[in-house]
């Protein structure tokens, strides 16, 4: 997977850019919901969605914490 294609991602719910989270250690490896969705953190709303490998954007986490 290249991490540079997916990097950035606009959010549905808000339409702030979303950029990918990835493993801290290795830096290049996406974290991944428990159905493979890559996730991304919203910058704008302060949360984390997922996206499937498309581009669609498949659900919102509300960041509470």
């Amino acid at each position: 997977m290249k991490i540079q294609q997916y990097k950035y991602l606009h959010c549905s719910e808000d339409h702030e850019e979303g950029i990918i989270l990835v493993d801290p250690e290795t830096e290049s490896i996406p974290v991944t919901d428990e159905r493979g969705n890559v996730l991304y953190y919203c910058m704008g709303g302060q949360h984390v969605f997922s996206s499937d490998m498309n581009g669609l954007i498949m659900q919102s986490l509300l960041d509470d914490e």
